[in-house]
């Protein structure tokens, strides 16, 4: 489970002592945990923040767990979401099934139980590989590097995990304020800066493998058939 520590997971609880205690463990595990106790919240911190993992409670103060859920399902359809409520009602499970959930988990859980739903959460992750953008092009997740003709190309942070988004989506674009949400963590960056971002990691390619779609955002030049 050592790639949990590249996540970060939004924790929507209402109930602030199990919250709390179980966050404790949950840090043990992620890179950074967001804790929020409606669902107003935790729309407004989804949207702000780069988020990939989603553990949500269903009935909270606002409104139905579930329903923010359901938004986030409007855009995203790879960001891993589970449920952990103490209702098992037919009916929460029959709105449950189309949300591509990877687990329905009832509270209180236990340890044992909590550690396999982690398990479950690792093994959706995709597998570290070398992935062509380019007949001489690889990206290799395990080094965070470019490889041309065999030659590695070193990277910064953040033009790796801009690699990795375009990866992620593929042939879908990408926006500027995709780009700033998740590689800049929503800190304001201007068109320009993202722009020469990408001029940059051209440059120092030396190939197009980057295509700009005016008004749209960015994509991979070629799609990736994995």
């Amino acid at each position: 489970m050592d790639r949990l520590k590249e996540l970060q997971l939004l924790f929507l609880e209402d109930n602030e002592e199990f919250a709390t205690n179980t966050a404790k463990l949950l840090n043990l595990y992620f890179k950074k945990i967001f804790i929020c106790k409606s669902v107003k919240e935790a729309l407004l911190t989804y949207k702000e923040n780069r988020i990939d993992v989603i553990l949500s409670d269903i009935k909270v103060d606002d409104k139905n767990g579930l329903e923010f859920i359901q938004e986030v399902r409007k855009s995203d359809d790879d960001c891993i979401i589970a449920v952990l409520s103490a209702y098992k009602d037919e009916k929460y499970l029959l709105k449950a099934i189309p949300l591509n959930l990877i687990s329905y988990e009832l509270k209180p859980i236990r340890y044992d139980d909590l550690i396999a739903l982690l398990k479950k959460i690792s093994s959706k992750l995709p597998p570290l590989e070398n992935v062509p953008l380019r007949e001489e092009l690889i990206y290799s997740f395990s080094k965070k590097e470019l490889l041309l003709n065999g030659k590695p190309i070193r990277l910064t942070k953040k033009e790796a995990l801009f690699i990795e988004l375009l990866i992620k989506e593929n042939a879908k674009p990408i926006s500027s304020e995709r780009v700033q949400r998740d590689i800049w963590e929503s800190r304001v960056m201007s068109d320009a800066a993202i722009k020469n971002m990408i001029f940059r990691l051209r440059k120092k390619v030396g190939l197009d493998f980057i295509s700009t779609i005016q008004g749209v955002g960015y994509r991979l030049s070629e799609p990736i058939s994995f």
